[in-house]
């Protein structure tokens, strides 16, 4: 349903085999989530076999700060990470009539207005439209809604033949035939034969046989475009087990001889985990935009709710009316979402086979509603450290915590473009890797277009820094000036895995006349290989003494006269300097146009603890600017 725990960890219990995880809704006759059931309190089924459920932990779903674990302007970790929850909205625009459900999806842009800062929401329309990737941007969502609309047309005919009816028309059935043709043509007998009216009755009713055609004709097109959607949006989302839910916001899904597309679709939630509740808006006998209210409309409205009723229930949701207030709705959703159980079963021989097997579950208790998805499949075990593996936790919307590790950047021009090299550092402490890992890195545009990436097979986890106990690895990306995301991956021998997302910002920063990078910390090269050579800090650990460097471009060489740098330390409270260096300015390679600026703090007598460095840059003895970042002064192991 929803996602991991804020602040929690799965706990370990004792078994036999490895378990199998399914997360269940359990809530009241209110929608408000049960949140007290134990492990005996639940019965599990496997293709009606029973299993042994080992664990049952109730997740709650909690503010948290950060999607994206704990995010510093300096570096991000993932030992935080909070990945809240990943909801899909789905418009169905070919059910919805234009403006007729604009303050159902306006309330739909309040939900998510209201959601969780540590929720990722994606948008997504079927047929065809506006597509936003899962996104922390609620904003951008929420405006989406504010501006999608549906483009189902009404009928133009002046015949009214309802779905129900045209789906009756199909099967032969002759009662309602012979009723629809009555109440459109006129009774037989009504006319006699040869007359001008007769011929009219005739006419008229194969105009009904062929609107009949048309409806159910559309009724069938419309069913199988959104299920072929639902299909295509659960395929990208399969790549983890992290639960996902889909509100499908639609009128009505006409699933009629498309059962053999339903089950296709039951597969396709078992394999991506995911659970859809579908928001049905209700249409009015008083809607202006009807011309003519079918005398059919009730039985309609069941045909069109029978497809969102078996699709939700496939997926372990539910389907609710909005009749007046679609707030309501979207409040009684948000209570189901804020809670689920994570349901651990001992598996058998052949339910790690990769297809899909039969679930149910139920509870003990009474008065609640159990919800669940009807189908799961589990892949057998694979590596983790390969580049499949990174690249399924680099496309999952999901963050994995179980191999913590620290991603770093910093900006520099490219000497021989108008690029940006964008330096990026990873460090893994090498008491919580087992054996060697794999590394992966991508970074994307704003509207999600790759804009750089990069694999590294093996890590060694024996390549440690023996002044840290880091295992640490830096690589950099050629990009154009801008902002970015980049998502890190990392997974180790035994199956653990870690990833993350940090906003990245590949551009120079404006001091006075000259444009500058950020400001570089670090200490040696490990061993003294390469004496005051500095090795960039990753998570902002430093030992004495501590490096500092950063370059500086302008228009003409003239304009670095008068200019000095000032390398200071305070601690991060505010306090006075308490240590301080000049920098040493001198030409970056043969470039006249550029100044690096270099130079090394003893910090020899400075206390462990937090601290920030900072560059006070001068012009004519006039101060134009500062950079700062913040480290932690450690003691050598």
């Amino acid at each position: 349903m929803s996602a991991q725990a804020p602040s929690q960890s799965r706990p370990r219990f004792t078994s036999k085999v490895e378990l199998v995880s399914v997360d269940v809704n359990v809530v009241d006759g209110k929608g408000q989530p049960v949140t007290d059931l134990e492990a005996p309190d639940f019965t599990l089924s496997v293709d009606g076999q029973a299993r042994h459920i080992v664990s049952a932990q109730f997740v709650p779903v909690k503010r948290a700060a950060s999607a994206a674990g704990d995010q510093q302007d300096d570096y991000s970790t993932n030992t935080a990470a909070v990945a809240g929850r990943l909801i899909a909205v789905v418009v169905d625009r070919g059910s919805i009539a234009p403006v007729r459900a604009k303050d159902v999806l306006t309330a739909a842009a309040r939900f998510v207005d209201g959601l969780e800062p540590a929720d990722r929401v994606g948008f997504f329309t079927v047929p065809d439209g506006q597509t936003i990737e899962f996104t922390a941007n609620h904003a951008a969502v929420a405006s989406a809604l504010r501006q999608v609309d549906g483009h189902a047309m009404e009928s133009m005919s002046p015949r009214h033949v309802g779905v129900s009816e045209a789906l009756e028309f199909e099967r032969g059935n002759r009662m309602v035939i012979d009723e629809a043709m009555d109440r459109e043509c006129g009774a037989l007998g009504t006319a006699t034969a040869g007359s001008t009216g007769f011929s009219e009755q005739a006419i008229c009713r194969r105009l009904v046989e062929d609107d009949a055609a048309i409806v159910a004709s559309q009724a069938h097109e419309r069913a199988r475009h959104t299920v072929m959607g639902l299909e295509a949006l659960l395929a990208r989302l399969a790549s983890n087990d992290t639960p996902k839910t889909i509100v499908l916001v639609s009128e009505g899904l006409i699933i009629d001889g498309e059962r053999l597309i339903a089950s296709g679709l039951g597969r396709a939630l078992a394999t991506a985990h995911a659970t859809i509740y579908a928001i049905k808006p209700e249409t009015s006998d008083t809607d202006a935009s009807r011309s003519r209210v079918p005398q059919t409309d009730m039985r309609d409205r069941t045909v069109r709710e029978t497809g969102l009723t078996l699709v939700t229930h496939l997926a372990g949701g539910e389907m609710f009316r909005v009749t007046a207030d679609p707030d309501a709705s979207f409040e009684r959703l948000d209570a189901e979402l804020s809670g689920y159980y994570l349901l651990g079963f001992e598996p058998v021989a052949g339910d790690r086979d990769g297809k899909p097997h039969n679930i149910k579950v139920s509870t003990s208790r009474s008065s609640v509603q159990v919800r669940s998805r009807s189908q799961f499949t589990v892949d057998a075990a694979t590596p983790a450290n390969t580049e499949g593996g990174i690249m399924a936790l680099l496309l999952s919307p999901a963050f994995a915590t179980a191999l913590p590790f620290a991603v770093t950047s910093y900006a520099f021009q490219d000497p021989d473009s108008p690029k940006i090299r964008l330096l990026i550092g990873v460090e893994v402490d090498a008491a919580d890797a087992r054996g060697d890992m794999a590394l992966g890195l991508v970074v994307r545009r704003a509207d999600g277009a790759t804009a750089g990436s990069f694999f590294q097979p093996t890590v060694s986890s024996t390549q440690v820094n023996p002044e840290t106990g880091k295992v640490t690895v830096f690589t950099s990306l050629l990009l154009d000036p801008g902002t970015y995301t980049m998502k890190a991956a990392i997974a180790d021998a035994s199956g653990q895995r870690g990833s993350l997302e940090r906003p990245v910002r590949a551009f120079l920063t404006r001091i006075g006349r000259f444009r500058a990078t950020q400001l570089m910390i670090g200490g040696n090269v490990p061993h003294g290989e390469t004496p005051q050579t500095i090795v960039p800090t990753v998570s902002g650990a430093v030992h004495a003494p501590l490096h500092a460097y950063m370059e500086f471009f302008a228009d003409a060489p003239g304009a670095f006269d008068g200019m000095t740098v000032r390398l200071e330390v305070v601690p991060d409270n505010g306090g006075p300097i308490v240590d301080s260096v000049p920098a040493i300015l001198q030409p970056a390679g043969n470039d006249p146009l550029t100044r690096a600026a270099a130079g090394s703090i003893p910090l020899s007598f400075l206390p462990d603890g937090h601290y920030v460095a900072r560059a006070i840059v001068t012009a004519n003895g006039r101060k134009i600017g500062t950079m700062t970042r913040p480290f932690t002064l450690e003691a050598l192991r």
